[in-house]
């Protein structure tokens, strides 16, 4: 029973975080639809200014509308700044999280998206300003779920990392909810409808917060120790390791089972690592370095989806629209993929079980994993630099494998290599180091608008073989400490 509940605790935390963790990363979608309304036509020339909001072009014909960088720059500036407000509130909540407990920053998280949600409701021409309060409001709302669902992972002591990549791909897959939004507002149904309907939805998470999570956190599972325990007639006790237990017909010995929760002492509790140890740590700064580097890659590409398919297809509205939703849908595979990643780790982990250096069996399961995220930045990098709408869909599929390594391995190597009690800390700042790098997106858009974005896109392939300084040196790590332990062994036996 215990074993089923935690398998719909699962469930509920993967519906929400897909519904409303990362809606922020629909961007592609959503920006689409602020341009058809005409959000921001005012800074373009001879465009005329619809001051109507949620009307709907209905008709998929071919149409072919006119460039203008003025609003294309404004709209990529909007989700530049959510998207750094979202690693700064990432941290805070973080911050919030550790301090407070699970449930305070959830009742926080769902205060944050009601109000976002509400104000891209209203968002219009004659008041285009509050999409940039209300796009940074859904994303910092949205990662609290992120944070507080990956707990759910302690609740079993196998596949752990797998749960943290359905959890990393249901917030991957969570941008698939602006596509619908989209879809619906082009067959009628406004956007602010959709967002009423969203707020409406979003009170779902109140069950979470007060039903089953608890107000403080799921502790990681204890190693446990098994003996077997002898009471003999003169009531003393033998405690022996516990091996094939067998019945016996002698009623002056009773044996019996001791499953035994190991506990922390104080001795025990001054071995747990210090936060400021784990943060100055080599390990957690090159891996900060790797998710700037990635999330750098991929935060361009969603800034500047819409221009750069615009440039593409000679701004072929229905073209756009197509392949927009193409890239959107694929993107919701994560949902799929990023459970993969985790299996990959967890299965790196039981090939590694068998090295002699702790360090080894903890650290060499991440090395894979990361280094396919890195690979796959890499290709995703040389296939936008390919001008074909056929090589487009080999983008989308490797873009979404590519952002589910990111994210999921970001999370779970954190999990995997520090305290729980950390991780909301430590994924914090880690989220909010990489959104002040990511504010380079946007001197990268405006150097892409001077020029062309293939110049832009060739630095950004050069600049990525920076992360693979993180896998190879962690790869170093191991190999020096199973090569030491081994030396030390030989000693002993000489």
């Amino acid at each position: 029973m215990a074993l089923l509940k935690s398998y719909l605790a699962v469930v509920w935390c993967f519906m929400e975080t897909l519904l409303f963790g990362g809606l922020i990363y629909g961007w592609g979608s959503l920006v689409f639809i602020l341009i058809d309304e005409g959000v921001y036509s005012d800074l373009c020339e001879n465009i005329p200014v619809n001051l109507t909001s949620n009307i709907s072009l209905v008709n998929n014909s071919s149409v072919t509308k006119p460039n203008c960088e003025g609003q294309d720059s404004m709209l990529t500036l909007v989700f530049t700044v959510a998207s750094f407000l979202f690693c700064a509130g990432c941290a805070a909540m973080g911050q919030i999280n550790y301090r407070f407990g699970t449930r305070i920053t959830r009742i926080i998280s769902f205060l944050l998206f009601e109000l976002g949600a509400l104000l891209i409701a209203f968002v219009s021409p004659s008041v285009p300003w509050l999409i940039f309060p209300g796009l940074t409001l859904i994303g910092v709302g949205g990662i609290p779920l992120l944070i507080t669902n990956t707990q759910i992972s302690n609740l079993f002591q196998k596949g752990s990392s797998t749960i943290v990549g359905l959890i990393c791909g249901a917030f991957d897959g969570s941008s698939g909810v602006q596509l619908l939004v989209k879809i619906a507002y082009e067959n009628g149904f406004s956007r602010q409808n959709s967002y009423f309907v969203l707020i409406g939805l979003h009170t779902l998470v109140l069950v979470s917060t007060f039903v089953f999570l608890p107000k403080g956190f799921i502790p990681k599972p204890q190693s446990i120790e098994i003996s077997e325990v002898e009471f003999d007639k003169e009531n003393n006790v033998h405690i022996t390791e516990i091996g094939n237990s067998t019945e016996t017909d002698d009623k002056d010995v009773v044996k019996f089972k001791l499953v035994k929760k190991e506990k922390l002492s104080m001795k025990e509790e001054k071995k747990l690592p210090s936060l400021k140890s784990c943060l100055f740590s080599s390990t957690y700064i090159l891996h900060v370095v790797w998710v700037c580097v990635l999330q750098l890659r991929f935060y361009y590409y969603i800034a500047t989806l819409n221009p750069w398919l615009n440039n593409l297809l000679h701004a072929d509205h229905s073209q756009v629209s197509y392949f927009t939703n193409v890239s959107m849908y694929l993107l919701i595979l994560g949902v799929v993929t990023s459970p993969l990643s985790g299996m990959v780790y967890d299965l790196c982990k039981m090939i590694s079980t068998g090295s002699r250096s702790e360090l080894r069996r903890d650290l060499l399961p991440a090395v894979p994993p990361l280094i396919i995220g890195s690979s796959l930045g890499l290709l995703a990098s040389v296939l936008v630099l390919i001008p074909s709408t056929e090589i487009l869909y080999v983008l989308f599929i490797t873009v979404t494998i590519f952002r589910s390594f990111l994210y999921s391995v970001a999370a779970a190597f954190l999990n995997a290599m520090f305290p729980s009690e950390y991780f909301g800390l430590l994924y914090g700042w880690m989220v909010i180091a990489a959104g002040i790098f990511s504010f380079f997106q946007f001197p990268l858009f405006k150097w892409s608008e001077a020029t062309n974005f293939t110049q832009v896109n060739v630095f950004l392939l050069c600049f990525l073989f920076v992360s693979l300084i993180h896998p190879f040196y962690q790869w170093w790590r191991c190999r020096q400490a199973e090569s030491s332990l081994l030396m030390e062994e030989n000693k002993t036996d000489n």
